[in-house]
């Protein structure tokens, strides 16, 4: 039995859980990314809804954190790298060779990245990036919403 599995995707909240909290009530996904600079403002969510999964990654902002630069995992079929970005200089490299040469390392279809607060949804060499933008307070706070399902990405970018 198949089925789609729908996932928010945050980054540099900055200070504002809010903006997150209002889009996983509107969303109701099944599970969240985190893309760092403000792992404090996941603390919040996190408390806020307390059984809904959440991969997280630390950000160049999160001083003393001790979650993990990047992670790989597989949900619905779809090999997942998640980074926040600074260190494959993803504001430097307009071409993302470094993000992504790391993706294809990890066997990934999928590469989350955040750090530029621009939003970001394209194909390059066979990897999908994805940028949310920042969730944070800005004129325009943003975020993603993914379905995976058998091996299939549908990325919408959304505003709050």
């Amino acid at each position: 039995m198949r089925m789609m599995i729908r996932i928010c995707v945050f980054s540099d909240s900055h200070g504002c859980a809010d903006n997150m909290i209002r889009a996983i009530a509107r969303e109701k996904p099944a599970l969240c990314f985190f893309l760092g600079d403000g792992e404090r403002d996941l603390a919040q969510v996190q408390a806020r809804y307390p059984v809904l999964p959440f991969y997280a990654v630390r950000g160049n902002c999160d001083w003393r954190s001790s979650l993990s630069a990047s992670i790989v995992c597989t949900l619905g079929g779809v090999c997942v790298f998640a980074t926040h970005g600074h260190l494959y200089e993803v504001k430097h490299e307009p071409d993302l060779d470094s993000l992504l040469r790391a993706a294809e390392e990890a066997g990934a279809s999928l590469a989350l990245f955040g750090h530029t607060h621009l939003p970001c949804l394209e194909s390059r060499r066979g990897i999908t990036l994805l940028n949310p933008g920042s969730i944070g307070r800005s004129a325009r706070p943003c975020y993603a919403l993914l379905s995976v399902d058998d091996g299939r990405i549908e990325a919408d970018l959304k505003r709050v």
